[in-house]
């Protein structure tokens, strides 16, 4: 039995030498056989330690603005990093997988984690049914369902949805931003998060006048708790 589990693995080494995937980041190099990531972006992964800390950037940033039972990202994002290449590449090249491989990282660190309420539910921040006809699939669910997946959470994407397309955040200010975002968005089935864990999931954490939008829409419904995971967050969030 051990020889068998040997030549498997000799097999699957052999494989990933001749037909090697490609780095889910820079999509150049060959990912190493353990890991999504190339051994030179896998040293450039900018990770958090989000889900270990009580007042992490996440929480400061909210903070006064909206009740969050716990907040985390996986990665810390920035203009031009490694970060925003793999964003980029989720959102609009069709790399499903990306979301899908964070979704597998972000479960592993919620199990690990002693500060988020166990989710009954996780919800995605939703985007409007064009931008959904036009890309094929919102980032952010594909994230939230592959760490529902994981942690075998309830996931649900109809609760909430986005109504109609907003306009420009440029030269608003805060409040504005967050009014001009949350008009856009209909509660649908609010007795199904009322007194519930909830996590809201999202790709990128940048100004946080949506997610934070959402979050004040979910709390309309009651639940025990609200937390926010996404899979970046920028630095000075």
């Amino acid at each position: 039995m051990k020889f068998k589990k040997t030549l498997i693995k000799w097999y699957q080494d052999l494989i990933h030498v001749i037909f090697p995937d490609l780095c889910l980041s820079c999509n150049r190099e060959p990912k190493t056989a353990d890991a999504w990531f190339c051994i030179a972006c896998i040293h450039q992964m900018p990770y958090t330690d989000h889900f270990e800390l009580k007042d992490n950037e996440v929480l400061k940033h909210f903070k006064g603005r909206i009740k969050l039972a716990h907040g985390a990202a996986i990665l810390r994002f920035k203009e031009g990093s490694i970060v925003q290449n793999i964003l980029h590449q989720l959102k609009y090249k069709q790399r499903k997988e990306i979301g899908e491989v964070f979704g597998k990282i972000a479960a592993e660190k919620l199990n690990n984690s002693q500060l988020f309420p166990h989710p009954d539910i996780i919800i995605p921040v939703p985007i409007h049914k064009n931008k959904l006809k036009k890309r094929g699939y919102n980032q952010s669910s594909i994230f939230g369902k592959s760490l529902g997946d994981h942690c075998n959470i309830e996931f649900q994407e109809t609760i909430l949805i986005k109504n109609k397309e907003t306009e420009s955040q440029t030269g608003k200010s805060r409040t504005d931003r967050v009014s001009n975002v949350r008009d856009g968005f209909t509660m649908v089935y609010p007795e199904k998060i009322k007194l519930k864990n909830v996590l809201i999931v999202d790709d990128v954490i940048t100004t946080g006048a949506t997610l934070e939008a959402v979050c004040q829409m979910v709390w309309l419904a009651q639940p025990a708790s609200v937390s926010v995971l996404s899979i970046a967050a920028a630095q000075n969030s």
